[in-house]
Formats: C-alpha cells, sequence, structure tokens
C-alpha cells in the first residue's frame, strides 16, 4: 500500500512538471538589465507582428512592438532593429532607430515597423542601446520571415510625342516639329528607408536637366526636342538605388530632314490681253504653310514689286514672260518652279489703233537682247556704205545718186501686206495681225518672223 501511494505521488510530480514546461513558452519574457550606473531598465515584453498592408493575403510588413520601464526618474534608451534581406546576391541590412526616455512612473510601449522592399526572407534583430556610451544593453532575434512588398514599387517611363503631318507620332518626324521627351520616375520604397538612387539619361544630343526619382507621386518633366538635328536617336532613361532595384525604359525614334517645298505655279491670265485680270500665285502640293519660307521670284525681263505667294501681271507688257520662283524652307532646303506667261495686244476695236508707233508699249519687248543676224547684218551694212562711198568720191557723183536711189528701193521692197507697223527705239520693224499674232522683219533673211 504504501508503494502504491509513493508511486502516485511521483506520477503526480512528474505531470505538474510537464504542465510547467509546457506553460513556460506562454509566459511574456521579462529581463532586467542595468541601463547605466546603478539605473534598471526592464525590457517587459516583445514580439514581431506580421501585417498585410496592401490587402492581398501575403504577409508584407512586420511591426516590432517592445514594452519597457525603469526604476530611475529618467532614462535615455535607443531602439535598434536590424533588417537583413537574404536573397543572394541582394543581401542587404537596413537599420532602424527608436529614440526614447523612459521614467518610473509608467513603462512605455513602442513600435517600429519594418517594409518589404523585395520578395524574399528577412532576419530581423531587435536591439537596445546606451546612447550615451553606445553599450548594447540587450539583444534579442526576432526570427526569419517571408515577405513580399506591399508599397509600389519603383518604376521609370520613357515617352516621345511629335507632331508630323498633322498627326501625333512616337517614332519618325521631320525636323522642326513640335517635339516633347516626357519622364516620369517613382521610388516609395527608396524614399522609405532613404535609399534613393541615381537617375541617368543617355542618348540626347545636347545635356538635359537632371531628375529625382518622386516620393509619392512620380516625378515628371519634358525635353523639347523640336530643334534636335536630323538624325536617328537611341535613348534610355535608367535608374538604380541601393535597396537592389535597377530599371530602366528607352525609346528610339528618327528625326528625318525636311522634304523640299513642293509647290505649283497657278496662272490667271495665260494669253489674254494687257490690262485684263492677271495673278501668278503659289500653291503648295502638300498642303504645308509656306508663310515661313523664303520666297524669291525671277522674272526676264524684270518687272518690280513682286514678291510673297502672289503676283499682279495685269499690266506686264505683250510678249513672252519667263517666271522662276525658289522657295526655300527653315532647313535650308529650296525647291524651284517655273512656267512662260504670254500676253497679248488688246483685240477687237482697239486692233487698228494698238499696232502704233503712238503706243510703244503696245509692242513686245525682246527679251534676249539683240539678235546675232541683225548685228551682223549692221556691220555688213556699215562697210558697204563705206564702199559705197568710196566709190561715190572716186567715179562721179551720178553714180553717188544711182546707188542712193538703189537703196531706197530696196528699202520700199519691205511688204507689210497691209499690216499696221511699228519701228522700235533699236531700229526692229515690227507688224501685228488681226488675230494679235506679231511679226518681226528680219533683214538678213529678207523675210517676216513670227514673234514667239
Amino acid at each position: 500500500m504504501k508503494k502504491l501511494k509513493r508511486w502516485t505521488s511521483l506520477n503526480k510530480i512528474v505531470i505538474n512538471l510537464i504542465i510547467i514546461t509546457l506553460l513556460l513558452p506562454l509566459i511574456p519574457f521579462i529581463e532586467n538589465v542595468q541601463a547605466g550606473g546603478n539605473n534598471d531598465f526592464t525590457v517587459v515584453n516583445y514580439e514581431a507582428r506580421e501585417q498585410d498592408i496592401d490587402n492581398d493575403g501575403f504577409v508584407d510588413q512586420l511591426r516590432i512592438v517592445y514594452n519597457v520601464n525603469t526604476t530611475d526618474s529618467n532614462t535615455q534608451v535607443s531602439a535598434q532593429v536590424n533588417t537583413i534581406f537574404n536573397q543572394y546576391p541582394a543581401e542587404h541590412e537596413i537599420i532602424q532607430w527608436d529614440n526614447f526616455t523612459l521614467t518610473n512612473e509608467k513603462s512605455l510601449s513602442r513600435s517600429i515597423f519594418v517594409d518589404a522592399w523585395k520578395e524574399g526572407e528577412y532576419t530581423v534583430t531587435l536591439k537596445f542601446v546606451n546612447p550615451m556610451t553606445n553599450e548594447i544593453i540587450s539583444e534579442y532575434q526576432l526570427g526569419v520571415f517571408n515577405l513580399m512588398v506591399g508599397i509600389e514599387k519603383p518604376f521609370v517611363a520613357l515617352n516621345v510625342i511629335a507632331e508630323h503631318e498633322g498627326k501625333s507620332v512616337d517614332d519618325n518626324f521631320n525636323t522642326g516639329s513640335e517635339c516633347k521627351i516626357k519622364r516620369n520616375i517613382l521610388d516609395k520604397i527608396g524614399h522609405r528607408y532613404n535609399e534613393t538612387g541615381e537617375v541617368q539619361f543617355i542618348g540626347a544630343p545636347w545635356i538635359t536637366p537632371s531628375i529625382a526619382p518622386g516620393e509619392n507621386t512620380p516625378n515628371s518633366d519634358e525635353i523639347d526636342c523640336s530643334n534636335w538635328p536630323a538624325g536617328k536617336y537611341s535613348l534610355k532613361l535608367i535608374y538604380h538605388n541601393s535597396l537592389g532595384y535597377s530599371l530602366e525604359s528607352w525609346k528610339n525614334f528618327s528625326i528625318l530632314n525636311q522634304p523640299a517645298p513642293s509647290f505649283n505655279l497657278n496662272v490667271t491670265g495665260q494669253n489674254m490681253e494687257i490690262g485684263t485680270l492677271c495673278f501668278i500665285t503659289i500653291e503648295p502640293t502638300d498642303g504645308t504653310d509656306f508663310s515661313e519660307n523664303q520666297i524669291s521670284w525671277t522674272t526676264t525681263p524684270e518687272h518690280e514689286g513682286i514678291g510673297g505667294l502672289e503676283s499682279n501681271c495685269k499690266m506686264w507688257m505683250p510678249g513672252i514672260h519667263r517666271i522662276v520662283v525658289n522657295v526655300t524652307n527653315s532647313e535650308g532646303i529650296s525647291a524651284t518652279n517655273g512656267i512662260n506667261l504670254v500676253r497679248i495686244p488688246p483685240l477687237g476695236e482697239n486692233v487698228s489703233t494698238w499696232g502704233n508707233e503712238s503706243v510703244t508699249s503696245s509692242w513686245p519687248v525682246r527679251s534676249g537682247g539683240e539678235v546675232e543676224s541683225e548685228f551682223t547684218g549692221y556691220i555688213a551694212t556699215g562697210i558697204g556704205m563705206l564702199l559705197l562711198f568710196l566709190i561715190s568720191i572716186i567715179v562721179l557723183k551720178r553714180f553717188g545718186e544711182d546707188i542712193q536711189g538703189e537703196f531706197t528701193n530696196k528699202k520700199s521692197m519691205i511688204n507689210a501686206e497691209g499690216l499696221p507697223t511699228h519701228t522700235d527705239e533699236e531700229g526692229h520693224l515690227w507688224r501685228q495681225h488681226p488675230d494679235g499674232q506679231i511679226d518681226w522683219w528680219d533683214a538678213n533673211a529678207n523675210m517676216w518672223i513670227p514673234f514667239q
């Protein structure tokens, strides 16, 4: 009977020991340590609480909670949380501090938050340090945690927007087009831990303004590329921070030289009488604006007061007029176009009076200068007259009279066929047909030549 009682008593002791062993982990951890001198500093409890800040079902934040007190009236303490990201090769450590002052009036409960900056495992350590001596008062390993990222990750964006032929494009456009390069950079995680990095912008022909990543909203700017020279461009926007993020955005595009101006010359009044409506107008074929282009007019014969996009030819003299127009754009690229304009004397009731020496301006202007055949004829006539003069002196005066009579007969042999004639200031003889056609007399060929 005594043996049975002893056995029962022993069983009770063993059971009690087992119960105590199971309950020990549930008792809050309490440690009394010296904060400095003879002042007691006590860590009542501490824990790492897992949280999901973006509500996606994954742990992305740790809240390190600790409760402390002291028996002294004024005790300064620094809490330190060391967080190490263990994902090789991007291992990185973040240290966060919480400095506070304790009194013996009541205990103090405080927190430090750890936000995951990359997906992976984090090792967390809690330390309490004497801020006066940097001596570690106590240190606790909180464990290893597998965390996802809950804060918005860093990003960069690069865009090109240009106007080309009335459309918005981002790849190929002409020099002088309205062009903007937009840059956007955000790094909330880097700002969270004061670990922002460096921004690089590569590929621009000139130095561009620097840009830093935004904290809560993207930091954005615009670069004017309207005056960039023609060429192929490969732009890159690169961002690195010390938390292991390396981002880049790129954009390839080409700026093309503007094509030569394309235009037609429209004529109102071709083959019409002098004094009637007459205009020469420049009309772009591609609908572009020529108002900022350089325009030059060249006419033969020359005319004053012409230029711009339109010229008035109402009072240009009868005859053939050659018009050449050159248009040069802002890039120095030019194009040339030309036409011939024919203006004729008035027809109808004024025909009989128009072909008259009294109306000198009604006759054509020969823009090509002296006609070679007429010039040669004048030289020959001069030499002949000199010889005739010598012969008239040597022979007889009566022979000179006969020669003079013969010369007069030769001039009288020019038959205008009853048409009105005119001799201009240079000695050229003209005649005009009823339909407005004009001929000139070729003395060498001894015939009328149509004026064209």
